[in-house]
């Protein structure tokens, strides 16, 4: 028998206050392609096989090593985290009785978990002994393909509306939906084909994207299409504004570099990119969360960003990584990795609330614990189940994911990878 479990979720236990999460991170992306409360599509989100055992250990040998690889990471004590990280295990392991992850199926294109015997990167090789799957389209937008050497476009919305025989619109190549607004306005997905190359992207019920870079032209673009999508105001924003936006930024590290399965941003900071036109686009008391990395420049980039906005940090949410066992892929007092991620988030303060200088807590932030088993190489758990209690209102907010790599319904994403993992070969019927 299993412990406490939200029905039909992909949250597989929560405590009672909602401190200490189990998610499942396919189920939870699965689930986001359709909206609250309508039938989900008939497929399954391909995955990589569930890790058996942590990570070979890549800890530096010495106290002078470990000092070196500290002053590189910056000042910030990560450890604040372990109590919270024990803690939370143990709390899952004696109240959860069930799987740490459920079933998966497996991509052709899922790469290999090596656990203990792998020494250098995690996930680099192949699998070998699932066959070769098709090659993945690159959406990939270069500045010949999307224009940034023309003028700036004015403000461009395409609203998808397939034939009545069909529910796919066919476009010519991945162009002619870049550096323009594009929506699917109905209440069901969506498919769009593009002839070259041959390739099929579901798009979720109520969602939009804005396929480009994020460089200094196309914020000003996304600012246009976003205060001409929402010219009135709602409930709980302003024109063009969000109650909810969550970042991803593409920070650089030396990890990073050498695995070179991520776009990081080399000529410019991705949080001073969108730091100066973002502040627009707040709702008077929206949440605003953003990833960061082990470094602690990452953190202070954020943290400056938040002040800049009006934002207080309230809470931090750590996104702990296991095996299928639940144990931690890396150890939890190690300095070179970790086995977690941080999530800040932040609280738009109205000004006649306002008691002392923002972008610090106003007093001790929350944090959380939210564990889940990883997936695809750097593919995070869809947040949409945990966000939305804290909205106005669950069911009419507006939400804005920038740097995304997959689409949700009815949220906006933003960035040149947003339908990255809605592309069909990445799902099973």
């Amino acid at each position: 028998m299993a412990g406490p479990q939200v029905p039909n979720s992909a949250i597989l236990y929560q405590n009672a206050e909602k401190s200490i999460t189990l998610i499942d991170l396919p189920t939870s992306i699965s689930q986001g392609q359709g909206l609250r409360g309508q039938a989900l599509p008939s497929r399954t989100l391909l995955s990589s096989e569930p890790l058996r055992e942590p990570y070979h250990s890549t800890e530096p040998k010495g106290e002078t090593a470990k000092a070196n690889v500290m002053a590189r990471l910056g000042s910030y004590d990560h450890r604040i985290y372990r109590d919270l990280v024990c803690n939370g295990l143990r709390d899952i392991t004696e109240h959860h009785w069930g799987h740490w992850c459920l079933p998966r199926q497996l991509s052709p294109m899922a790469q290999v978990r090596r656990g203990k015997k792998r020494k250098l990167n995690d996930v680099d090789l192949v699998n070998e002994n699932v066959e070769h799957g098709p090659t993945e389209p690159d959406i990939s937008l270069s500045r010949e393909r999307t224009g940034h050497t023309r003028p700036a476009k004015m403000y461009s919305r395409l609203e998808l509306s397939p034939s009545s025989t069909s529910r796919t619109s066919v476009f010519p190549d991945m162009s002619a939906l870049s550096r323009r607004l594009v929506h699917n306005p109905r209440p069901d997905e969506i498919d769009i084909h593009l002839s070259s190359p041959s390739s099929t992207y579901h798009i979720p019920p109520g969602s939009s994207f804005f396929l480009t870079g994020i460089d200094d032209q196309t914020v000003g673009e996304f600012s246009k299409a976003a205060s001409g999508f929402y010219s009135s105001p709602s409930s709980s924003a302003g024109p063009g504004q969000f109650d909810f936006i969550l970042l991803d930024p593409p920070w650089q590290n030396r990890s990073v570099r050498r695995s070179r399965k991520y776009k990081t941003m080399r000529d410019c900071d991705p949080m001073v990119t969108v730091q100066g036109m973002l502040g627009n686009h707040i709702a008077p008391k929206a949440l605003i969360a953003c990833w960061i990395t082990n470094k602690a420049s990452s953190r202070e980039a954020v943290l400056t960003a938040l002040k800049d906005w009006d934002v207080e940090l309230i809470e931090e949410w750590v996104w702990l990584k296991t095996t299928a066992c639940g144990e931690p892929v890396y150890d939890i007092n190690g300095v070179w990795r970790r086995p977690f991620e941080v999530l800040l988030v932040g609280r738009k303060v109205d000004w006649l609330e306002k008691s002392q200088p923002v972008g610090v807590a106003m007093k001790e932030t929350i944090k959380r614990l939210i564990v889940g088993v990883p997936d695809v190489h750097s593919r995070k758990p869809c947040l949409r189940d945990l966000i939305e209690p804290m909205m106005p209102d669950a069911c009419n907010y507006r939400a804005l994911e920038i740097f995304a790599r997959n689409l949700t319904a009815g949220w906006w994403a933003w960035g040149d990878e947003v339908l990255k993992f809605n592309w069909e070969k990445h799902w099973a019927k």
